[in-house]
């Protein structure tokens, strides 16, 4: 299961859902009809949903954070080939 987890640079749009990833962010809950896409437009699906754990109350902007449970499609080989890699070497003598 392909997981992906980062600081997340809130667009305008994410003012809408911010108060709620504030208030959930010690009990996380799948929100309705969100979704991410890559830079390109291409949707991400996740099969664990996605989780905003927002701390900018203490923290500021980069006290947000996102992260993508189960990546499924694109595969998270293709969306993250140098994690991959990384992961495999750490193993080869």
């Amino acid at each position: 299961m392909g997981v992906a987890f980062g600081r997340l640079s809130p667009t305008p749009a994410y003012h809408s859902i911010q108060r709620y990833c504030i208030e959930h962010r010690d009990c996380w809950e799948n929100i309705s009809g969100l979704n991410v896409e890559t830079p390109g437009g291409v949707a991400i699906e996740c099969s664990g949903g996605i989780q905003i754990v927002d701390l900018s109350p203490d923290l500021g902007d980069d006290g947000i954070q996102i992260f993508l449970n189960g990546v499924v499609s694109p595969s998270y080989a293709e969306l993250f080939p140098h994690h991959l890699e990384a992961y495999r070497k750490q193993f080869q003598e």
